[in-house]
């Protein structure tokens, strides 16, 4: 996590009013996401105990058991993101609160400008503590989890698994620069647009500026899914290949190519998170860097709330 990334957590953070709430309903949030990958597991031991021919009481705790499981992570998933809901969106209230209440612009088009960016900020800080919240902890999860799961499990796999994270995040790295990029400049076009939008009707020109910059950021998102999901595809086919192969020599079972696939799909949803985050980190990175560059209309010190 890059400098920049954690200044504006601590930014996010030191703006709550009341942080309780928010880390009580992480953490329950954060247990809620164990539960898919417990769920995987049991699921592959129902169908090893099928291949072996358990009897019917040992199936049938197993599947007690994956019951179980699933209730508990639909019950503390819906409790804790409706939970989390609520509190974001009073830090988001927070935010505006208390940097609007911080502007001191020495004209209206300066005064709008400086409100239009504290509305990015906390939009985008909004935003950012949503995808934190879903689908963030369970690629936080996933991450810790699953390779130490693989790497017991079978250790080529586990190297094909860390090959493609390496791959996918530098790719990751490259693209989200760009995109930082394009968002910034969009951003700034916003601001032009909405200040010009509440002081005169002649704005043709700044709407035009906008609607192009969001288009670049939105073509160079095609660039960047595709470059990700194909990485994910090739090594989701690398690692099927070789548990058919293993399975064809007699090394592997049905119930162990079903929790390495099933293992193989969640890295890719957790990987996919964690780009999500990274887009939406770059989002709350601008919004900060424009709400800065309001200095002159601010009377907070970002310095102190940032180190």
């Amino acid at each position: 996590m890059s400098s920049d990334t954690i200044k504006t957590l601590k930014l996010i953070l030191k703006l709550i009013q009341n942080k309780k709430p928010f880390y009580v309903w992480l953490f329950v949030r954060f247990i809620s996401a164990l539960f898919p990958i417990i769920t995987i597991f049991l699921f592959s031991r129902v169908v090893n105990g099928l291949e072996v021919g358990s009897d019917l009481k040992v199936l049938s705790h197993l599947i007690i058991f994956v019951l179980i499981s699933r209730l508990l992570d639909n019950f503390s998933r819906l409790v804790s993101t409706s939970k989390l809901d609520h509190v974001i969106n009073d830090i988001q209230l927070d935010i505006q609160n208390i940097l609007v209440s911080n502007i001191r612009a020495p004209d209206k088009k300066s005064q709008h400008k400086a409100v239009q960016a504290v509305r990015n900020f906390s939009d985008a800080a909004g935003t950012t503590l949503s995808i934190f919240k879903q689908p963030g902890i369970d690629a936080v999860v996933s991450f810790i989890t699953i390779p130490i799961i693989l790497l017991f499990l079978d250790f080529k796999v586990f190297i094909f698994q860390v090959a493609y994270m390496i791959i996918y995040y530098f790719t990751d790295v490259y693209t989200t620069e760009k995109y930082t990029v394009l968002k910034n400049k969009h951003n700034s076009t916003i601001e032009s647009y909405f200040a010009k939008l509440q002081t005169t009707k002649k704005f043709k020109f700044e709407k035009t500026l906008t609607s192009n910059s969001f288009k670049k950021v939105t073509n160079w998102g095609i660039i960047e899914w595709s470059l990700l999901q194909n990485i994910a595809v090739f090594f989701y086919v690398v690692t099927l290949t070789y548990s058919v192969y293993s399975f064809a020599i007699g090394s592997k079972s049905i119930a162990d190519i079903i929790l390495i696939i099933g293992y193989m799909d969640s890295t890719q949803v957790f990987l996919n998170n964690i780009s999500s985050i990274k887009d939406s980190m770059a989002n709350t990175k601008v919004a900060l860097h424009r709400l800065l560059d309001n200095n002159k209309s601010l009377t907070v010190d970002y310095d102190d709330l940032t180190t």
